[in-house]
């Protein structure tokens, strides 16, 4: 598993041929999966330069090797507006099912050989973050992505677990 915090700056080659570094990453909402990777633009460049995730040979923590049948092309307004850019998701917020508020998108896996997005870091709030640490959320069928939020249902919110990072489990103490 890859996180996309993990994976955001890092170098792309072709062969040992260095193309760019990743500047955000797209997701497809229905399939729940990574779809490409964004380079970051040169100074000459007008569009950002696409790369489907299809083309991608290996993807580690601070490199991501492309195939050599790979092609590096710009999208269409139509087709962007298809997809999640990785910096407008980790701002959604996520909503059960009764619309209950359960927190922001901090961070999001996904499996680098297939694309598929496993799970999600949510953050409350910076004091709540700070005291109880993050929780973690699966990604499970009945996940929902929409260009303004995520939508849960009730199994899924009962699958969120604490991450355990927080002061709180730090300082061994339940009360302030």
């Amino acid at each position: 598993m890859l996180y996309w915090s993990e994976l955001s700056g890092a170098s792309v080659y072709l062969k040992e041929k260095w193309l760019g570094q990743i500047e955000d990453i797209t997701l497809e909402p229905k399939l729940k999966v990574v779809s490409g990777f964004f380079l970051e633009r040169r100074n000459r460049d007008i569009r950002y330069r696409y790369i489907s995730f299809g083309h991608v040979r290996q993807i580690r923590r601070d490199r991501i090797d492309m195939k050599e049948t790979m092609e590096l092309k710009s999208l269409s307004k139509s087709a962007r507006k298809k997809m999640i850019l990785a910096g407008d998701f980790l701002k959604q917020s996520v909503v059960d099912d009764k619309g209950e508020w359960i927190g922001r998108v901090a961070d999001f896996s996904f499996d680098p050989s297939n694309g598929f997005v496993r799970d999600m870091i949510l953050s409350g709030s910076l004091i709540e973050d700070l005291w109880n640490g993050r929780k973690r959320m699966p990604v499970l069928s009945q996940v929902e992505f929409s260009q303004e939020f995520i939508s849960i249902d009730q199994d899924t919110r009962e699958e969120i677990s604490g991450l355990h990072k927080g002061l709180k489990e730090w300082l061994g103490t339940d009360s302030v």
